[in-house]
């Protein structure tokens, strides 16, 4: 299971914007009667995807997405998920196939949205930063995250 044992690289991939987080889970492509796909990670409960035609790389893309979107509240919301299995050990009926999906899951949080926090550090602290040249935002950041381990 992983929380947030990243912290310092989804810090940096939120903050920053220079990182990737490249992560890739198996998914299931069943294939539905009427065409089209169903797309299922077994690792990560309530995490599927579909897709209304035969096109397997649109629906690799439509996974990724699924994927990044969901693998990202997970690590935002300090949620517990699975580490990806082997996709040899990946149980599927004959009208089904497993592959990997990968997503840089940097690209799914929500970066744009800032918020302005005002507090109060003593004067000394302040001065010591400056002089340090620190960014009191990245590491107030950094710190609640790794808190949050």
């Amino acid at each position: 299971m992983q929380v947030l044992s990243c912290a310092l690289f989804c810090f940096q991939g939120v903050i920053e914007l220079s990182k990737s987080l490249v992560m890739a889970y198996p998914a299931i492509f069943k294939q539905e009667e009427e065409g089209g796909y169903f797309i299922e990670f077994p690792d990560l409960d309530g995490v599927y995807t579909g897709i209304n035609e035969d096109d397997i790389p649109f629906g690799l893309e439509m996974a990724s997405e699924a994927l990044g979107i969901m693998l990202a509240e997970f690590i935002q919301n300090g949620k517990k998920f699975n580490d990806p299995s082997p996709v040899n050990a990946i149980e599927h009926d004959k009208n089904s196939f497993v592959t990997l999906v990968a997503v840089d899951v940097a690209k799914y949080f929500e970066k744009d949205k800032l918020v302005k926090k005002t507090l109060s550090i003593p004067a000394w602290v302040d001065e010591r930063g400056k002089k340090l040249g620190l960014n009191f935002s990245a590491l107030l950041t950094k710190a609640v995250l790794e808190t949050s381990e």
